[in-house]
């Protein structure tokens, strides 16, 4: 007689809810498939702010949304990026003027460090002095107004474009701005952190070591 060939028991995939970040109410607005709940912690959602929100005029702003923590079939999420569509930036730039990116790392008041990109749009074009003291306003007022909030209140805020109205405001006294936003938020790693410091330490003595021969042989 044949033997039996005994077939391993698939376990069926079920669906989970998943759930917006606790400022935004903890509402479903998505559903995942999984076999186990444990398969879903650290699952990275991107989403649009508009299917969170229900405001359709919300399109442009994309999230990263981490799932880190699960309740029965729910599962709970933290914001880990923000961003804004390339399309809507590249419709602000024209020709004769100036796109001026500024990259500024700040710890917010949950007490994690962000990436902060900031996008300004020139109304013509401006020289290299004129660009440097823009980015150095840029960093100071964004730095200056973005400390005080955690990460969810701070996407509302943005959501307003109240803030990056004040922002260009104070900033086009220094060199008249078209546009100004903060285009993308992104959540900062601290081993990554860690490891490029370590990096960059030795580096440094290096420039230093050069620089004191080059001295050397020109005295």
């Amino acid at each position: 007689m044949a033997k039996k060939i005994k077939r391993k028991k698939v376990k069926k995939k079920k669906w989970f809810s998943i759930l917006s970040p606790k400022v935004f109410g903890e509402i479903p607005f998505s559903e995942t498939l999984a076999k186990e709940p444990s398969e879903l912690n650290g699952r990275v959602i991107e989403t649009q702010l508009s299917n969170i929100n229900r405001d359709m005029t919300k399109q442009n702003i994309k999230l990263k949304l981490k799932i880190d923590r699960l309740e029965g079939e729910k599962a709970h999420t933290k914001i880990t990026q923000y961003e804004l569509s390339k399309s809507f930036i590249q419709r602000m730039v024209r020709k004769r003027i100036n796109k001026i990116e500024v990259v500024n790392d700040v710890k917010l008041k949950d007490n994690k460090n962000y990436r902060i990109k900031t996008v300004a749009i020139t109304l013509r074009k401006c020289s290299v002095s004129q660009k440097k003291a823009l980015r150095k306003a840029i960093s100071e007022e964004i730095k200056k107004a973005i400390s005080s909030f955690e990460i969810g209140s701070l996407i509302i805020t943005l959501s307003t474009n109240k803030m990056q109205r004040e922002i260009k405001s104070r900033v086009s006294k220094v060199y008249p701005l078209r546009f100004l936003d903060i285009v993308k938020i992104r959540l900062l790693k601290e081993k990554k952190d860690i490891i490029r410091k370590k990096k960059s330490e030795p580096d440094k003595l290096k420039k230093t070591k050069i620089s004191t021969k080059e001295k050397t042989s020109e005295d």
